[in-house]
């Protein structure tokens, strides 16, 4: 009887590490792709055309400014999110538990333009009733075209780029 008990006590302790450890492992690999580093602010609003209002502005331009001091050449586009402080917003449809599409916003950032396949700008100013000023520009480059990994190349704090018109 006594070795009937313990080998249940046993399987039930290797049930609950095997639970842990399917956890641990599981939560490693479950990351969220608009935020894999789990480091973004997460917010909710009713319309993205709102957040993009609001992080496309002046104030959401001034704010940005600073962060810039933190961008370093060799940086990914993780990190740079990350120390721009870049915010994943969900937009609400309906009931509050109901999870919307999501879209990551970072303040100031007007545009993306690909020069080349290897090669990526970020564009960065505010818009000012249908006008666009463009402050400073982040590029980026990659040795694969096939391969997300871009790494901050320079920063360009002159820029003479502007945004594509829409169709562009």
């Amino acid at each position: 009887m006594r070795d009937a008990s313990g080998r249940a006590r046993k399987a039930a302790w290797r049930g609950v590490l095997l639970l842990a450890i399917t956890t641990s492992v599981t939560g490693c690999f479950m990351r969220d792709p608009l935020d894999p580093r789990g480091q973004l602010d997460h917010r909710v609003v009713k319309e993205f055309d709102d957040a993009e209002r609001i992080t496309q502005s002046r104030q959401a331009f001034e704010r940005t400014r600073p962060r810039l001091t933190l961008v370093q050449p060799g940086m990914s586009s993780a990190d740079v999110e990350t120390a721009m402080q870049a915010i994943v917003v969900t937009e609400q449809h309906g009931e509050k538990d109901q999870e919307g599409p999501r879209r990551k916003f970072v303040d100031g950032l007007l545009c993306r333009r690909d020069p080349t396949s290897l090669r990526q700008r970020w564009l960065f100013g505010y818009d000012e009733g249908g006008v666009e000023l463009v402050g400073f520009v982040i590029e980026f480059e990659r040795d694969n075209p096939e391969k997300e990994r871009w790494t901050v190349r320079s920063i360009d704090r002159a820029p003479t780029d502007d945004c594509p018109e829409p169709g562009e």
